[in-house]
Parts: structure tokens; C-alpha cells; sequence
């Protein structure tokens, strides 16, 4: 066994992924979630519990090497509808998380950031990100725990959400045979696929990643009205 690792929101899409794949390599794995994860595997720990919920997350993170936050409020439109609950989730819920990282005497903190944080758009899910990377820089100063910030770019792949921006417009075109968009397809994008972006995850526990930010995303920009043709063709 390597080592124990937390990773909170291993239930989702890229945390159930960095689940599987540190699992794979030998570490003992505790999937924190606020649901049972449909990925869990025989040889990972499952805890159901609530990020906001101190005694929960403490529980979780308790013996654990490496922490890995992937949880709160992902979706653009869902933190628009509800700004509160996404600024509690993103920002708190990285705040209690690293608090008791600390305490726990965790020795690198991973936080799944967004490059939305590089933009003006984004809304409250970008300013919900931005103040989380801040408050994870400060308790690294003051207490000296090492991080890492992951800043997504569109991610695609298998457990992907229904909301997922590729997963919808495949979604829509089989099934509906017409894709909905807002914009004007002019809108560069760099998707990246799951199993890659899971590849840098594991990457950056390496001490040489040690405080740093780190961009995960595609290596081609591409329109999103290219896109379009493409699977149009398909």
C-alpha cells in the first residue's frame, strides 16, 4: 500500500476517474461524497457525508496523505440560479476542507479549480473559484500545507454529467436531431479528455508541482461552430 488519499466528490465525474486510477497504483482510497458513488470499487473506502459538515470531512480526511477536492457547484447555470449555495459549496466547502487538512497534518492539498478564473465571464462560479484559490493560498502561507491548483478547461468523456457542454450536444443531436446553443459559435474552446486530465492529477503529487497552478486542457482550439460540423457529419 502506498498511501491514504481523500478524494472529496469521488462520486462524480473526474473525482470517481482520480478515484479509479489512484486506486489502481496502490493507495488505500476514500471517496467522500454527499451520495453513494455508482464507480466504487471493492478495495475503496466509501464515506457519504457532507462537505459543510466538520465532524463528516474531518472523519474523511482523517490518516490521509493526500486530499483532493473536486466537490461543490460545477455547473455555470446552476451557480447563477443559486449564488448562495454555490459560494457556501465552493468557497466554504474549500475552507473546512483544508482547515481540517491542516489539523489532520495532510501533506499536499489538491484543489479542482477552473479556468474561468483567467476570464471575465463565469459569473459567481468563477468568482466562487477565485476566492477558493486564495483562501488555500493564505492557510499555505500561514500554515505551511503544500497545494496544488487545478484549472480545468472542458472536459469530455465517460461520467460525464448530462450538463457537460460535449455530452449535451451529442446527446441532442442523436436523440432530438438538432443541437441547442446560445452563443454564436464563435467561442474557442480546448476540450480535453477525462482519462488525460486524470493523467496530470496524478502527475502533480510530485514535489516539483508543490504550490503550483497548472492548466489542464486540450492542446487544439477549436470553434465551437466547427465542432457543430463535426458532429453533424457523425
Amino acid at each position: 500500500m502506498k498511501n491514504t488519499v481523500t478524494v472529496i466528490g469521488g462520486a462524480g465525474f473526474i473525482g470517481s476517474h482520480v478515484a479509479d486510477r489512484l486506486s489502481k497504483e496502490g493507495n488505500h482510497v476514500k471517496i467522500f461524497d454527499i451520495r453513494k458513488s455508482p464507480y466504487l470499487k471493492p478495495n475503496q473506502e466509501m464515506i457519504i457525508g457532507d462537505i459543510l459538515d466538520e465532524k463528516m470531512i474531518s472523519s474523511a480526511i482523517s490518516g490521509s496523505k493526500y486530499v483532493y477536492n473536486f466537490a461543490g457547484i460545477a455547473e455555470i447555470k446552476e451557480a447563477k440560479e443559486s449564488p448562495l449555495r454555490a459560494l457556501e459549496y465552493n468557497i466554504m466547502g474549500a475552507a473546512k476542507s483544508i482547515d481540517i487538512s491542516v489539523k489532520e497534518g495532510v501533506d499536499k492539498y489538491i484543489f479542482a479549480s477552473s479556468l474561468y478564473v483567467y476570464s471575465d465571464k463565469g459569473g459567481f462560479y468563477r468568482a466562487s473559484k477565485l476566492s477558493a484559490e486564495s483562501i488555500i493560498e493564505t492557510y499555505s502561507e500561514a500554515y505551511d500545507i503544500k497545494y496544488t491548483l487545478l484549472r480545468f478547461g472542458t472536459l469530455y468523456g465517460p461520467r460525464a454529467q448530462a450538463w457537460n457542454s460535449l455530452n449535451k450536444y451529442v446527446y441532442e443531436a442523436i436523440n432530438e436531431g438538432e443541437i441547442n446553443y446560445t452563443g454564436n459559435g464563435n467561442e474557442i474552446r480546448e476540450y480535453i479528455h477525462v482519462k488525460d486530465a486524470v493523467d496530470a492529477c496524478i502527475q502533480i503529487l510530485k514535489k516539483k508541482y508543490k504550490n503550483k497552478y497548472l492548466t489542464i486542457t486540450g492542446r487544439r482550439l477549436i470553434k465551437v461552430k466547427s465542432l457543430m460540423k463535426i458532429l453533424a457529419k457523425h
